[in-house]
């Protein structure tokens, strides 16, 4: 028995690192998976949300005291939330949150833009929907595996014969 006693401990050592190592892996693993889950939901968000469904924005007349007007701010605002609630599940490194810091400020801008002139607001839209987009790009630098879509292209279903978004002329 004493004769093994110094393998047998060093066995037992080995084994209880690799097994702190696999565990280790493993978690970091996991927040990566995570990491990856919630910003695709965010691109995936962006990308079916119908206020960014705008490619060039005109001005609209009386917009404030329309329904479209406060129906894309209700949606910036869902979209700027759901930014900030990715940027809280991500670890805090810069690169990742750079782009989604970069989100908010283009939310916040819009907010504050089409506050001043809400006529202009469809212009301030497609403002947004590019500055998104730039940030999806940044991001998929990042996370090569993020699957990349346009904010607003995924808001209405494409027909055969039919134009894709109804702002299209």
């Amino acid at each position: 028995m004493w004769n093994t006693f110094g393998a047998d401990v060093l066995v037992a050592v080995i084994g209880a690192a690799l097994t702190v190592l696999i565990a280790f892996l493993t978690y970091l693993a996991r927040i990566r998976l995570e990491e990856h889950r919630a910003l695709q939901i965010l691109i995936n968000d962006l990308h079916g949300r119908r206020a960014l469904a705008v490619e060039h924005g005109a001005k609209v007349w009386f917009a404030s005291r329309r329904a479209p007007f406060r129906y894309a701010t209700a949606s910036v605002i869902a979209a700027r939330d759901e930014i900030k609630a990715t940027r809280a599940k991500v670890r805090k490194h810069k690169k990742v949150q750079e782009p989604l810091t970069e989100m908010l400020r283009a939310c916040n801008n819009y907010l504050e833009l089409s506050e001043t002139d809400p006529n202009s607001y469809p212009i301030y839209l497609a403002h947004l929907k590019r500055d998104l987009y730039a940030q999806v790009l940044r991001l998929a630098n990042v996370r090569r595996r993020l699957k990349v879509s346009r904010p607003g292209d995924g808001a209405f279903r494409a027909t055969p014969g039919v134009l894709a978004t109804p702002h299209a002329p």
